[in-house]
């Protein structure tokens, strides 16, 4: 019986030289970087979950 894999899709980005320095320090001291990058992006999504909800248009009514 196999398991699906939990992490399928892959996401490219560009940061800086200091942030990539950062992440290095995090491996040098036994921290995976993936799990934390992951948590980080959680996190910022769930503290920022109402403003990226589509929020309904307002239909512009002339008898209001």
């Amino acid at each position: 019986m196999s398991r699906n894999p939990l992490y399928t899709e892959v996401f490219n980005l560009k940061i800086s030289k200091q942030q990539k320095q950062t992440l290095e320090k995090l491996k040098s001291r036994n921290i995976k970087v993936s799990s934390f990058v992951r948590k980080a992006i959680a996190e910022k999504i769930k503290r920022d979950y109402a403003e990226l909800q589509e929020k309904p248009k307002k239909e512009y009514n002339p008898f209001d």
